[in-house]
């Protein structure tokens, strides 16, 4: 039902904001197209009072009309662009009465002359001239783009609100479904760890009924078997709390690194040694192809450890009966790499991708038995960026997976 009312609340947010959207352009063509009407009616009125005024100088307008018409000689032409640049001034004057600021160019034609061009404005000089198919021509330059700078500051404003309202909307709806994620793993890490915690203690607690037993308590065998169990089941748990907390010191920037100059080879060899039992358990094997001619690093021993044995136990984990594992080391432009890899179940592009996340498990398939809390690939990746180093995967489905760490050399 949650999932529906997000779903619900983010169409209906897309729904409102694509109305207002819609609204806004309708707004914006509105106000330009009452823009320009207004522009076109201060043209006209513009004209018509400068045609008028120079219509008061009954001579111009006869020489005029006379040279257009005969326009025979240099002297003609000469007269006539005389005529034409005394109406230029007086458009040019009225122009500026009206806060008309556009760049143009006029032309007078005559009935002999081609029809006016489109997109320009005219007005008949039939009473100036004499002449019916006498006609004052006006082009402007680029007049959308007066008539858009016209409406100046609040076309900008508004195409700005627009972007600002869009941004944090896709803001707040990558954040509501970011934190839905991480709210749904985790629920999933408390789970994991509800049910990590709950087979120790289990075990704890039968193995502390069992030495409660007189003939318990009468084999000292038995005293120590029950207080063997006890023990591992108690490392295990301090162990995973110890990750807890570690992981958490990581996210807050307090963790503090013990570097020390080590050989990764012989790290390598104590970590695989340290998951012989459950290898043997498995039947499995682990293959060593050590080329790296340069192996000491300056690391934190104990966190190096616990992400090689992440992965080494990952390996284990996601293959299938008789895991064959190989670890393999070599020395590039003064980096080392490590790789450990596995031929089990495999992963996806889509899993690859968020492997690394918090609390993120890939699919196990028909692989039922893989514990953990989900934390161990982003708590290594952690680790070994605290090491200035990187981590990366890759893995095909049913073929199996392959992670590199990458180390500065000292």
């Amino acid at each position: 039902m949650t999932q529906y009312k997000s779903q619900i609340f983010i169409g209906v947010s897309i729904l409102v904001l694509i109305i207002l959207l819609m609204i806004q352009v309708q707004w914006i063509n509105q106000a330009r197209k009452l823009n320009e009407e207004q522009f076109r009616h201060l043209v006209g009125l513009a004209l018509h009072e400068s045609v008028s005024e120079f219509m008061e100088d009954q001579q111009s307008c006869y020489e005029m009309s006379e040279c257009m018409k005969k326009l025979k000689s240099k002297t003609d032409s000469a007269r006539l662009k005389s005529e034409i640049k005394r109406l230029n001034l007086i458009i040019e004057n009225k122009f500026k009465q009206h806060q008309i600021n556009s760049n143009y160019t006029i032309e007078v034609l005559s009935k002999a002359d081609k029809q006016p061009r489109s997109r320009c404005f005219y007005y008949s000089m039939q009473k100036a001239l004499s002449d019916d198919k006498a006609m004052l021509n006006v082009y402007f330059d680029k007049r959308e783009k007066n008539i858009l700078d016209s409406m100046g500051t609040m076309f900008i404003a508004s195409l700005v609100a627009i972007i600002i309202l869009f941004s944090l909307f896709g803001i707040t709806v990558l954040s509501l479904l970011r934190d839905k994620k991480i709210l749904g793993r985790t629920t999933d890490l408390i789970n994991n760890i509800a049910h990590e915690f709950k087979t120790p203690m289990a075990s704890i607690g039968l193995a502390c009924g069992m030495l409660k037993r007189d003939r318990v308590l009468s084999s000292p065998d038995n005293v120590i078997h029950y207080s063997d169990i006890i023990h591992t089941e108690n490392n295990r748990l301090r162990q995973q709390v110890e990750q807890l907390l570690k992981l958490a010191c990581i996210e807050r920037g307090e963790l503090k690194l013990n570097v020390d100059e080590l050989s990764i080879h012989s790290l390598l060899s104590e970590c695989a040694s340290c998951l012989d039992i459950h290898l043997k358990e498995r039947n499995g094997t682990i293959e060593f192809d050590l080329k790296a001619t340069r192996d000491y690093v300056k690391v934190d021993q104990d966190l190096l450890q616990n992400v090689f044995k992440n992965l080494i136990d990952n390996a284990l984990k996601y293959s299938p009966e008789s895991p064959k594992i190989k670890i393999s080391t070599e020395t590039k432009n003064n980096e080392l790499c490590i790789s450990i890899s596995d031929q089990g179940i495999g992963m996806t592009r889509e899993e690859q991708k968020l492997v690394f996340d918090r609390y993120y498990r890939a699919h196990t398939g028909d692989i039922h038995n893989v514990k953990g809390f989900g934390i161990g690939l982003s708590y290594c990746k952690m680790i070994i960026d605290a090491h200035k180093g990187s981590i990366k995967v890759w893995s095909k489905k049913n073929i199996g997976s392959t992670f590199t760490v990458v180390l500065p050399l000292s």
